[in-house]
């Protein structure tokens, strides 16, 4: 998985500071200002600090751990601006990921999202220090449950990541990396969310019998990639169930999907989540890494099939055609779609119909 997973380069690594001189006019003033940061006899107490905290001493040479949140911010807004009008392709040529910000837009951008931040979830945060997973958790549920696009989840991280790099807040850097995938399946899909053509070769083309399994779950079930865990809890606590009960799910809706005349795709879920259940058993992984893999296989997957791949989210499209087709076989008359819609509705955990004409590449507005 490493190949897709974002690095940043730490000054410490030596690639980010070592710039040589190969920039000119207000890139070389710039240089001057990153070689700056760094303290190299403090490198040892910082790899030995690193051990300890997880995370290195500020980059602005004017903070520390323990500087307030409202200067810190500031300075770190402040060393953002002297990226303005400076190339970003050169200084990611020399160190792989820049600190800075080069557009006047991207500047006024981030430093909403930065404000927002400081102002919702951070009210009774002094100081850098204590700024933990928890909150960066919060500041992104709460974009998901404004029903925020994936490309503003994408944006948001970003603006962060950027700013806890200059703070020296690696442990926030790494939890944003490790959730980000997930909070933006969560979030509104930023455009269209296209089905699989041929979803059984695409769930066939996953190699990992764990993953096809989670894939297995969200194409039978309409279940999102953060409903699968309630699935896999809910149906093996209730082997004997002719439905399953996902229990607040995006919105904090509740739904039942009535399996009741289709017991032999419930068969298959549950075959499904219990293996997923003994993977969990037998392994040291949580299901944050869970499902950050599960949707690489599916891409993965989907490139091998030579598919359009939108995210996961494509089974669930697939499921609504399916159903739909399903429900309107015996007559597609006005009354019987609209009843199909709304049954599709509740089973996508949807309070409008028009979300399940969307899915359905027929009604697609």
């Amino acid at each position: 998985m490493e190949k897709n997973k974002r690095h940043c380069h730490w000054p410490t690594n030596g690639n980010f500071l070592n710039l040589g001189g190969n920039l000119s006019g207000g890139e070389a003033s710039l240089s001057g200002r990153v070689e700056k940061l760094k303290d190299k006899g403090d490198y040892y107490a910082q790899r030995k600090e690193v051990n300890k905290m997880n995370h290195f001493k500020p980059l602005h040479e004017e903070l520390s751990y323990k500087s307030s949140l409202p200067y810190s911010f500031s300075k770190a807004i402040e060393f953002f601006k002297k990226g303005i009008g400076t190339s970003k392709k050169n200084i990611k040529n020399k160190f792989k990921y820049s600190p800075f910000i080069h557009s006047y837009e991207t500047m006024e951008r981030y430093i909403g999202i930065i404000n927002n931040f400081k102002d919702t979830v951070l009210k009774d945060v002094k100081r850098i220090n204590k700024i933990s997973k928890e909150h960066i958790n919060v500041h992104f549920n709460n974009l998901i449950e404004k029903k925020v696009t994936e490309k503003t989840i994408k944006v948001n991280a970003s603006a962060l990541i950027k700013l806890f790099f200059i703070l020296g807040r690696k442990d926030l850097i790494d939890f944003i990396d490790e959730n980000r995938q997930m909070w933006s399946q969560m979030a509104r899909p930023s455009g269209r969310t296209i089905p699989f053509s041929n979803p059984e070769k695409v769930i066939s083309c996953i190699k990992t019998p764990v993953f096809k399994s989670a894939a297995i779950i969200q194409y039978k079930t309409s279940a999102r990639v953060s409903d699968i865990k309630k699935v896999v809890s809910w149906i093996t606590t209730n082997p004997s169930a002719r439905h399953i009960f996902i229990q607040k799910s995006k919105g904090g809706r509740d739904r039942v999907i009535d399996f009741s005349e289709r017991m032999d795709e419930l068969t298959d879920v549950l075959r499904a989540a219990f293996e997923i259940k003994d993977y969990f058993n037998s392994t040291n992984t949580n299901w944050t890494e869970f499902l950050k893999n599960y949707t690489y296989e599916v891409h993965r997957a989907a490139k091998k099939c030579h598919e359009i791949y939108t995210g996961t989210h494509a089974f669930r499209a697939n499921y609504a055609e399916r159903q739909y087709k399903e429900y309107t076989k015996e007559s597609d008359d006005e009354k019987t779609q609209e009843k199909a819609f709304k049954r599709i509705t509740e089973e996508l955990g949807h309070s409008r119909i028009k979300m399940a004409k969307y899915y359905i590449l027929n009604y697609k507005r």
